[in-house]
């Protein structure tokens, strides 16, 4: 749940991004172009820019998301499977207990895949911040 939260919120980067860059963008006048050439080149950069970064950033959250919650499960199954070794015999039925059992360090795991995820989303907000640094030039205007 938390990779897909992390992969919407770059999503939303990329149209706030985009929603400036559009706003930027002027239309020909009578007297001439008044969109530059430096201006269509910074705002192409800064769209590059938000989008290459939550690209990666996106990558590296599926990965880490996937293997996160992989590793969780295997844990949390192989703590299951220990504990009802280890409680055989214990209930006086020689059989597996049906007790709730403690699911071990499977909590510290999913922390530790949090902090991670935490950590590759940074990578898109970084490029989101220079995107907006980029953008937030005033628009210079052609001269002839």
């Amino acid at each position: 749940l938390v990779a897909i939260i992390m992969a919407g919120v770059l999503g939303i980067y990329g149209l706030i991004v985009a929603i400036i860059i559009a706003s930027g963008i002027t239309e020909p006048s009578e007297y001439g172009n008044t969109y530059s050439q430096f201006t269509g080149w910074a705002h192409l950069s800064a769209g590059l820019c938000c989008g290459l970064t939550c690209l990666a950033a996106g990558g590296a959250t599926g990965v880490a998301g996937e293997i996160g919650i992989k590793a969780t499960g295997l844990r949390a199954e192989l703590n299951h499977a220990s504990m009802t070794r280890s409680m055989a015999g214990v209930n006086g039925h020689g059989g597996v207990s049906r007790e709730v059992q403690d699911e071990g360090d499977a909590g510290k795991l999913y922390i530790g895949s949090v902090t991670i995820l935490s950590f590759s989303g940074a990578i898109g907000l970084y490029g989101f911040i220079i995107a907006l640094i980029i953008t937030s030039q005033s628009s210079y205007s052609c001269s002839y």
